[in-house]
């Protein structure tokens, strides 16, 4: 099946209810969300050894067949249109950990974004299985990059050495570098770039968990959570955006309407 994309023309444009530089994600977000894989791993047969080059991940899915279950809440969040620091053209953030993120959303009066509300983002209202459709298409986003092996020794210790690690291993693109990476609600790059810092569901064990995949894993899809780090791992793939409430954002961008109102008097 041919993937759908809503790439390119996805953007709906900021609201009045958030800052320019956010979009805002709006649905209903369901707890458990499920697909039809159409092209499935073949099962492990007992006694057999796994086929070589058998790849354990769905790339296409049934279209528009999807099983909504569990608890569903209501979502209404701005969020940003990009990676940290959420500029168009500008590097992503990486090596930050979900400590060092919220204390920069902070900064900003925003905060981290919850797992449920990065779920909907990239979504969207249809609940797809990718951010852009229903089918893998590694054309779409910065994704399909070969693995580069780790030094994790480098990791462990000296701040500077970690990051001389980091920039050898980078294999990813200025934000919004691929137009066609967007998801329903305008927010590019969701997947197939970093992986991003979430505020976790109350059960599980660390304050701070990842979602999205990055540039080596292009099957990633909206749903699957790494929550096994601590809140302050860091790593050459580690990124996040931030969110604000609506009505946060809609009183800051009065204050600045209102200051670039009087600006404009002088």
């Amino acid at each position: 099946m041919a993937a759908k994309p809503v790439g390119g023309g996805a953007d709906p444009g900021p609201s009045p209810l958030c800052p320019s530089d956010m979009r805002l994600v709006e649905g209903v977000h369901y707890e458990n969300v499920a697909h039809v894989c159409l092209d499935p791993p073949e099962p492990a047969q007992p006694g057999r050894p796994k086929k070589e080059g058998s790849d354990p991940h769905c790339y296409h899915y049934a279209e528009d067949l999807t099983v909504l279950e569990g608890p569903a809440s209501d979502v209404r969040v701005c969020m940003d249109q990009f990676e940290a620091p959420n500029r168009r053209g500008a590097s992503p953030l990486v090596m930050e950990s979900y400590k060092s993120a919220a204390h920069f959303c902070a900064q900003r009066h925003k905060r981290m974004c919850s797992e449920p509300e990065w779920e909907l983002a990239c979504e969207g209202p249809e609940h797809r299985p990718l951010a852009y459709g229903w089918s893998v298409n590694v054309k779409l986003c910065n994704s399909n990059r070969a693995w580069r092996a780790v030094d994790f020794a480098k990791f462990d210790g000296d701040r500077d050495v970690a990051v001389a690690e980091a920039n050898k291993l980078w294999q990813g693109t200025p934000s919004g570098h691929y137009g066609t990476c967007v998801a329903a609600f305008g927010i590019f790059a969701m997947t197939c770039t970093l992986a991003h810092g979430v505020r976790p569901r109350p059960a599980r064990k660390w304050p701070g968990a990842l979602m999205g995949g990055f540039w080596a894993k292009p099957w990633t899809g909206c749903r699957g959570t790494n929550d096994a780090h601590q809140p302050t791992f860091a790593f050459y793939e580690t990124g996040f955006r931030c969110c604000q409430d609506p009505k946060e954002g809609e009183k800051i961008g009065r204050r600045l309407g209102r200051g670039l109102g009087h600006g404009a008097a002088k």
